[in-house]
């Protein structure tokens, strides 16, 4: 255990050096805690969700849906960072189970970030949720879908070594750490301890076989699900408070195509989908739109059952290509224009897509919790341990306060143009001006589409209301 020379020199934006937050962040104990905690949380759900199969189950559906979702996930990583890994408790079990288990090299194969994000991320949730929209809805389903990924991570970690699960197979995990860079915090190292360190203690402790000395030289913390491990094997680790999105505006080192690939298919699959899907088609413009139109014909030249939503198919589909071709096409372009290839163009500026989804996506769920999640999480923890209180909506739908929440998207766009500028005068020196347009294609689509919703749902209120 190496020590700093002077710990009491630990910087004013160390959160390790702060009283309480340190604590919180830090102590051994409090850790296990959280994770013991959400574990329990998780088992119980599930179990609950089987028990209590039918609609009357308000708890299973909280945990998952008014919990783990919005608020671990939505409001953590624009702020503290991944801290949604660092309570997971698949990992937190499959650190354990690793140790017992075979330790095998996982396959080529498996090696494969996209598996997560495309097969576990977008097929296996959001293809259903816009597909089946009522699968999800019901506490037995959701019980058997975590437990599925349970279960699958269980094997996995019990199969193979470092962390596998967590790196490839996870449907947030390569997610989670990409969207952690819009937040505040940053893990990384006192450099001049690690100076002489011939065997970095916290390379070693890092069940992922990550190096947090080398997080700050690259500006990436790719894979760290800040388990703290690194903190408790050696006291030159320091988890700073930063600027917001701090190394979106540096330079990156060995930059990861799947980071990119994160900001730009999520903001496709949930940003524009749910404008689309949610938004729009809630306005009485709803016939007008091409993904009603083609949904309703698909539909009934099928005769699909109801509880089959093409028009969720297909406003997701739309959204894909839409995103993919905007992106595609703008980046092509550049790459003609600066004579780099496409790749490097894309690595360079698309990482300054990353706060489009995830603080865009804020305007919703901190709408829906004054609207569904408050209620349901308070009536779903009483209903499943007994403790008798039944509370209100803090809110109905549509009343005109809710409204404010609906900058959040805004200040995504505008944030990201922010970003692209700085990363195109890292790209080229010439044409700066072209470039940047050709590149902000994205933000400023996307910033059209979220005033064209907000008027849409202002101005051209739906006749009746759909529910979420």
């Amino acid at each position: 255990m190496r020590v700093l020379t002077l710990i009491k020199q630990r910087e004013k934006t160390d959160i390790f050096g702060m009283p309480i937050i340190g604590f919180l962040f830090k102590n051994k104990y409090m850790l296990t805690f959280y994770r013991l905690f959400t574990l329990f949380l998780l088992i119980y759900a599930i179990i609950y969700g089987f028990i209590n199969p039918t609609k009357e189950n308000i708890f299973t559906n909280a945990v998952f849906w008014s919990i783990f979702w919005p608020f671990f996930m939505v409001i953590s990583l624009p702020t503290l960072g991944n801290v949604f890994c660092m309570v997971c408790p698949h990992g937190f079990l499959g650190k354990h189970i690793t140790k017992i288990g075979l330790k095998k090299r996982p396959p080529r194969v498996l090696m494969n970030p996209y598996i997560g994000l495309i097969g576990s991320n977008i097929l296996a949730y959001w293809f259903i949720i816009y597909t089946f929209p009522g699968f999800l809805k019901q506490p037995l389903f959701t019980a058997g879908f975590f437990l599925f990924f349970t279960l699958l991570s269980m094997f996995f970690f019990f199969l193979f070594r470092d962390m596998a699960y967590c790196k490839y197979i996870c449907p947030i995990g390569s997610v989670n750490t990409a969207f952690s860079r819009t937040s505040f915090t940053w893990l990384s190292t006192y450099q001049e301890e690690c100076k002489n360190c011939k065997k970095p203690d916290c390379a070693l402790a890092c069940p992922y076989k990550l190096n947090p000395s080398k997080f700050e030289e690259k500006k990436s913390m790719f894979n760290c699900t800040l388990c703290m491990e690194c903190a408790h094997a050696c006291e030159a680790v320091r988890f700073d408070v930063k600027r917001w999105g701090y190394s979106l505006y540096e330079r990156i080192k060995n930059p990861r195509v799947i980071e990119v690939m994160v900001y730009v298919l999520l903001v496709a699959v949930i940003t524009f989908t749910m404008r689309f899907h949610h938004g729009l088609s809630r306005s009485s413009l709803s016939e007008y739109m091409p993904w009603v139109i083609v949904g309703k014909f698909l539909q009934s030249s099928f005769n699909l059952p109801r509880f089959v939503d093409m028009t969720g198919l297909v406003a997701m589909l739309m959204a894909l290509f839409l995103v993919l071709s905007i992106v595609y096409l703008s980046f092509k372009a550049i790459a003609k224009i600066v004579g780099q290839n496409f790749w490097s163009v894309f690595t360079m500026l698309g990482y300054a897509f990353a706060p489009l989804m995830i603080v865009g996506g804020l305007s919703h769920v901190l709408e829906f919790f004054f609207i569904e999640y408050y209620h349901n999480i308070v009536n779903g923890f009483s209903q499943a341990f007994g403790l008798g209180i039944k509370v209100e909506p803090l809110a109905r739908r549509g009343e005109a306060w809710l409204y404010i929440f609906r900058i959040f998207p805004f200040v995504a766009g505008f944030w990201s143009l922010h970003i692209l500028w700085k990363r195109v005068q890292m790209l080229t020196s010439e044409k700066r001006t072209l470039t940047f347009a050709l590149a902000s294609l994205l933000p400023v689509v996307y910033l059209m589409l979220s005033l064209f919703t907000l008027i849409a749902i202002l101005f051209f209120p739906a006749h009746h209301h759909h529910h979420h």
